[in-house]
């Protein structure tokens, strides 16, 4: 299995990061989680073709993770595809469709997608993975995590949330945990929905993860990375990832 961090921005520009996305690939399947602005250049760069991909799944309907879906579908299109791609989403994602089609028609019909509505305890699975789907707290927005299983190894992703028993519960002894830290411990008062560095480590700790990626990083974290890091060990022993876009973890 191979962890490809495609994104590991927030909503705030940064030349080095682009929004979230990651890609996992489980014997030479693609699967994508989350396809916010910039994902798409990123996948370019580490899939040589993207009409490999048949299912994408967003944690939530905010534009940093789901905007690239729709110029994904215009380039799977103008490559010819020929399958179905399967989009797994929260319930608002087939309003999003709905008006899609109706503000740009010429897509409606390029290509053949099916639309999955996510819930919690909702799961996919095939001879190769499984995925099943976890509620997470992002403020009253319905968002999810995912706990990816494959090939003998556990991931999860938690998308956007603040510190969360049940990515604790998801996560109990995953080999990666791939989770947002967006905000510094000092802006811990405005980051009511999004979970601080401390927090982070807490959370690793009770989880008992192997590996920790820290992602959805905003330009005051990275800014402020290595105090960030120090306060994540603090509590957590664990392998801790910053990654660049792009970065391939193999498990």
């Amino acid at each position: 299995m191979e962890v490809t961090i495609l994104g590991s921005g927030a909503s705030l520009l940064s030349p080095d990061r682009v929004s979230s996305g990651l890609m996992v690939e489980i014997a030479g399947e693609p699967l994508i989680f989350d396809i916010g602005s910039g994902v798409l250049h990123r996948l370019s760069c580490s899939l040589q073709e993207i009409t490999k991909i048949e299912h994408i799944f967003i944690s939530h309907l905010h534009v940093d993770h789901v905007s690239d879906i729709f110029p994904l579908i215009q380039s799977l299109w103008l490559s010819g595809y020929d399958k179905t791609l399967n989009i797994y989403a929260p319930s608002i994602m087939q309003k999003i469709i709905e008006v899609t089609n109706e503000v740009f028609p010429y897509l409606s019909d390029k290509i053949k997608f099916k639309y999955h509505q996510l819930e919690p305890g909702f799961q996919v699975k095939t001879k190769n993975w499984n995925v099943l789907t976890f509620p997470v707290d992002h403020g009253d927005f319905e968002a999810y995590g995912f706990h990816i299983e494959a090939e003998g190894k556990r991931v999860v992703y938690s998308g956007d949330t603040a510190p969360s028993k049940e990515v604790v519960k998801a996560a109990k002894g995953a080999d990666l945990l791939i989770h947002e830290c967006s905000f510094p411990d000092r802006l811990k008062e405005i980051a009511t929905t999004h979970t601080t560095p401390s927090d982070l480590g807490r959370l690793a700790t009770e989880a008992e993860v192997k590996t920790l990626v820290i992602m959805h990083l905003y330009p005051e974290l990275d800014e402020e990375l290595g105090d960030a890091l120090r306060s994540i060990r603090a509590s957590f022993s664990g392998k801790i990832i910053v990654p660049r876009d792009t970065q391939i973890i193999t498990l």
